[in-house]
């Protein structure tokens, strides 16, 4: 599903010479980011419902603020699609995990020999969280073995992490994905179809939320021994599901995870980013609003788990307001 806000809108296409059209896509590229608006944006987030999902329909309304005349979509997507569609020039402005931003700057990892140069951070918003639900007979991610389970379709973070961990518990082969996208994992939870459902993304996830809401299941954590494998390997972080976060949680869980970052790639054009990343900063209310999540976008959150370059635009913002000194 896509959100459209506006009809596509080519204002300048009149404007372009046979010559440039001529010369293929990236040259128009470099022409349309030279505009003094966007004509065009889009925006891509995670799975519908989620706070990827509304950060960036958030996002759109507030360019739509900046520039009226900015036709812009958003649309379903996952961090490693995310930024492979950022590196095609496909996504003007993606959500991803800084996990994967920086295996995609340095090529390695789920980029291997694949790098993509030119990404560029605009911010960190909040922390991820790897969270699986299970049924009640299951008590560990080495139970899961002998079960089938939905982790996630084809691009999304959760099934590569969901693939990660039943790896390094010695359960990869013995667990039979059913990959969906989220809205159609309570169903499936529900009647029994899969024993567990996994996600990666901001707390509390709405999916986990309807699954405990509708069926008798609970979290699966970790040790610190099986994060710190992750960590090494992976670049996961160690996180904790504060109790009360999801129906029916008692107590804390400890899982892996990351930090969620808004990125674009280098060719758009700085004074877009420079106000879009103030808009945004200063409206953080409305991303508030959106999803709860973004409460964790604060001073402390806004630069946290960055390792590529800032955008030119982005920089000078966080320059002016304090948060970058050097």
């Amino acid at each position: 599903m896509t959100i459209k806000l506006a009809r596509r809108e080519f204002l300048r296409a009149g404007l372009m010479s046979a010559a440039a059209i001529a010369a293929g896509p990236k040259l128009m590229g470099s022409m349309a980011y030279a505009a003094e608006a966007p004509d065009y944006l889009t925006l891509v987030g995670g799975g519908q419902g989620g706070a990827w999902y509304l950060g960036a329909a958030t996002m759109a309304e507030i360019a739509k603020d900046l520039w009226p005349n900015v036709s812009t979509t958003v649309t379903p997507g996952g961090s490693l699609a995310n930024l492979q569609g950022v590196g095609r020039r496909k996504i003007d402005i993606a959500y991803s995990f800084a996990m994967d931003v920086t295996a995609a700057q340095h090529g390695n990892l789920a980029f291997e020999g694949r790098p993509i140069k030119d990404l560029r951070a605009i911010m960190s918003t909040n922390a991820a969280y790897l969270s699986t639900v299970a049924k009640p007979e299951i008590q560990s991610y080495s139970d899961l073995a002998g079960t089938s389970a939905a982790p996630g379709r084809a691009g999304m973070t959760g099934l590569a992490t969901f693939r990660n961990v039943v790896e390094e518990v010695g359960v990869a082969d013995q667990v039979k994905e059913v990959n969906t996208d989220y809205p159609e994992m309570s169903g499936l939870f529900k009647d029994g179809v899969v024993s567990s459902a996994t996600v990666i993304g901001s707390i509390p996830h709405s999916t986990i939320n309807e699954i405990l809401s509708t069926s008798e299941g609970h979290l699966l954590g970790m040790d610190d021994a099986l994060v710190e494998r992750l960590s090494e390997k992976y670049n996961y972080e160690r996180m904790v599901i504060p109790a009360g976060t999801f129906v029916g949680q008692n107590e804390d869980v400890v899982t892996a995870g990351s930090v969620t970052q808004v990125v674009t790639h280098a060719e758009v054009t700085e004074e877009w980013i420079y106000k879009l990343t103030k808009a945004t900063w200063e409206n953080r209310q409305r991303l508030i609003q959106a999803h709860p999540s973004y409460k964790e976008l604060t001073e402390e959150m806004a630069l946290t788990g960055i390792r590529i370059p800032l955008h030119p635009g982005a920089e000078q913002y966080w320059h002016e307001i304090g948060l970058l000194n050097s």
